[in-house]
């Protein structure tokens, strides 16, 4: 929601500023030079990455309308009661796990990896590498919305220099023009500053943003399992994962552990 009213609020405000201007709208309209802006952005961008995640990260462009945030006293909440249901009943508890908990993947995978007979150590690897290389994928495509941020730019000016160029060889047969071909000719530099500023930058640090999130959510979920196979007290665990999130979640946190709920 806070997404949507970003880009609201940005394209409301840009719109003021050109009303504001005097100047006419349509001196805004350059499709030629957009084409320029797109076209030379996108061919740089697959000559710099792989074809395949170029295509993994146009799909992710929609990161940008999810929050990417997490309900961490509700996710300890239901990691204490795990732990507490291993230290009670221990790994035939979970040997019957039809309804895993929602979104806890690593957790999940953590817990199917102990019924395959997998010690600590071996889990602590295995679920290690899946956090680390999943991590890496999401900084590849913020890297790549990041490459396209600088690009855009250089495309607006190489549009402008094209349009520059083509209002120089026309002067002489229209000086009276060279205000408005100027005008049409810093367009381009007008729309590869509001790609980079207003999408591209944008879509990479929400991805950088949401990367670093899952990091701490999925360490949790390792953390978890750790002090399981240490045999862990359920309320220990709790303290423990509490040092993961802010002071005010970990009021809401001994709020829910006093009143039991």
């Amino acid at each position: 929601m806070i997404t949507i009213i970003g880009i609201i609020s940005g394209i409301i405000l840009i719109g003021i500023g050109i009303e504001g201007s005097g100047t006419p709208a349509d001196i805004y309209i350059n499709p030629s030079g957009l084409a320029i802006v797109l076209g030379g952005t996108i061919a740089a961008t697959l000559i710099s990455f792989p074809y395949q995640q170029v295509l993994r990260a146009f799909r992710s462009y929609l990161i940008i309308f999810r929050s990417g945030s997490y309900d961490y006293v509700r996710v300890i909440k239901q990691l204490v009661q795990n732990i507490e249901k291993y230290n009670n009943h221990g790994l035939s508890s979970f040997e019957e796990f039809h309804r895993p908990p929602k979104n806890l993947w690593i957790f999940n995978d953590g817990i199917q990896l102990m019924i395959n007979g997998y010690n600590r150590d071996e889990v602590k690897e295995v679920l290690e590498d899946q956090i680390r290389w999943k991590f890496k994928r999401e900084q590849k495509q913020n890297q790549l919305f990041a490459a396209m941020a600088k690009f855009a730019p250089a495309f607006g000016m190489i549009g402008t220099l094209i349009g520059l160029i083509k209002m120089l060889v026309t002067m002489s047969t229209g000086p009276e023009h060279v205000g408005h071909g100027l005008a049409i000719a810093l367009t381009t530099t007008f729309y590869g500053l509001l790609l980079a500023n207003m999408l591209f930058n944008p879509i990479a640090e929400k991805i950088r943003e949401q990367s670093e999130n899952n990091l701490l959510f999925e360490t949790m979920q390792l953390e978890s399992l750790m002090m399981m196979f240490d045999n862990a007290n359920h309320i220990y665990a709790q303290d423990k994962l509490s040092a993961y999130i802010s002071a005010g979640h970990r009021k809401k946190l001994s709020a829910r552990k006093k009143y039991g709920y």
